[in-house]
């Protein structure tokens, strides 16, 4: 008797050790040995020959630090779109497609928490009064309050069942059913929820009783890869891009259309042809609108009338960012370029033999772009040189965000890595 009594314990220890192992590779799941750094990696290289007409050097130190690189979850797949981080105070808060949200320390990259959605998610994600909002593939806006999020801990190995049970059920705190996929993560008016659908439709919902406020419905074709632009909220009207070539304007109280003009015209066959993809987020200066479809072209618009003040030929699938009089932005063709706010002429452009570009950013008078290998270009913003160029391998999403906060950079990869630079010029 006392024989089998030694099996049973011996049965159940490896019963329990295999839950163990099991859990443990649940919760870390996309993580990465090779991409952990958790030293400084210090990258410091001499100034290029610039290719302006006076091919002088510039002379500028630049120094990049990848401060840490940790793998965090197993990232970006699928037909999900780009996966927005977000930050606040010390805090970075991200989500992969797989639907394992976690809270990360900014300044060394540590996890916090995690907690598992068991949902594929692909939009978000925003914090909205004190929760984290996601769109999910089967069609769901679900949100989980920030306070029950950051109570469960992140633990690299679990031992008791019980812990198995917790984890596996956490559930949403709002959870509503929409008729497509989100398209872009969700903004919020005063206590009132501001949804794009991934057929164009537009709402103003109150998420506690699910009202509909308001909607404006494209007439958008039903087959079509989605656009991720993202609605824009400026004194009390809502400016949408949508896919059928148009930019809008609503009133954000009671969603009366008080623009609408075309910009990007068709020029496919068919329907589905036609659809130019709203994929960069309007951007506003000086009571002037700035916008791009991918299959069109960049244009500067009155915001009070919607009327064309003029049109740059340039297509983009990430954001442009406006310094002083002058837009920046990488094209779909892999040009970098610098474009006059007033005029829209060309101030200085540079083709990239690369793979495709991310959204371009400023650390000073430096304009810093990668490529989705993560090639790093530095220009000197005024003039165009460029000042260094090197291969950081990171895998990118082409509309890869970047957080700044002074010198400190931020970004979430397309294999689950947060990486935190700090750029010294």
């Amino acid at each position: 008797m006392s024989r089998y009594r030694y099996s049973a314990v011996i049965i159940l220890t490896l019963f329990l050790s295999s839950c163990s192992n099991f859990l443990t590779w649940h919760l870390d799941r996309g993580i990465h040995a090779a991409s952990n750094t958790d030293s400084q990696e210090l990258l410091t290289r001499e100034p290029l020959a610039s290719d302006s007409k006076n091919n002088a050097l510039t002379n500028i130190n630049l120094q990049i630090d990848i401060i840490y690189n940790k793998s965090i979850n197993s990232g970006i797949s699928g037909n999900s779109g780009y996966l927005h981080m977000k930050k606040i105070n010390n805090i970075l808060y991200v989500v992969d497609t797989e639907g394992m949200l976690s809270g990360v320390d900014s300044n060394n990259g540590k996890i916090l928490w995690s907690v598992d959605t068991n949902t594929e998610i692909s939009s978000g994600l925003s914090i909205i009064n004190d929760s984290i909002c996601l769109g999910s593939a089967n069609a769901e806006l679900l949100c989980y309050k920030l306070d029950s999020a950051e109570s469960n801990k992140y633990t690299p190995l679990i031992s008791s069942l019980s812990n198995l049970t917790s984890f596996s059920e956490y559930n949403p705190d709002v959870k509503i059913q929409l008729l497509t996929e989100l398209a872009s993560p969700i903004q919020s008016i005063n206590n009132l929820l501001l949804l794009k659908l991934d057929n164009d439709d537009l709402y103003l919902i109150d998420p506690d009783n699910n009202d509909v406020i308001w909607k404006s419905e494209s007439q958008n074709i039903p087959l079509r890869s989605k656009g991720a632009s993202s609605p824009m909220i400026i004194d009390n009207n809502i400016i949408i891009a949508r896919d059928n070539g148009s930019v809008a304007s609503y009133n954000a109280v009671d969603g009366t259309l008080k623009w609408f003009t075309i910009i990007s015209s068709r020029s496919g066959r068919n329907d589905l042809e036609s659809q130019r993809d709203a994929e960069m987020d309007p951007i506003v200066s000086d009571k002037m609108l700035f916008y791009g479809h991918y299959q069109g072209e960049l244009n500067a618009l009155d915001i009070s009338t919607g009327d064309i003040i003029w049109a740059s030929p340039f297509s983009f699938i990430n954001d442009v960012i406006i310094n002083e009089n002058s837009l920046y932005g990488s094209t779909s063709d892999n040009l970098i370029v610098s474009i006059d706010k007033a005029s829209g002429f060309i101030n200085w452009k540079d083709s990239v033999d690369d793979s495709i570009l991310t959204e371009p950013f400023l650390i000073k008078d430096l304009l810093l772009v990668f490529s989705t290998t993560g090639k790093l270009y530095v220009y000197d913003k005024n003039e165009g040189n460029k000042i260094f160029e090197d291969n950081l391998d990171f895998d990118l999403h082409p509309q890869t965000s970047f957080i700044l906060d002074k010198d400190k950079v931020y970004f979430f990869t397309a294999d689950g890595d947060i990486v935190h630079l700090k750029i010294t010029i």
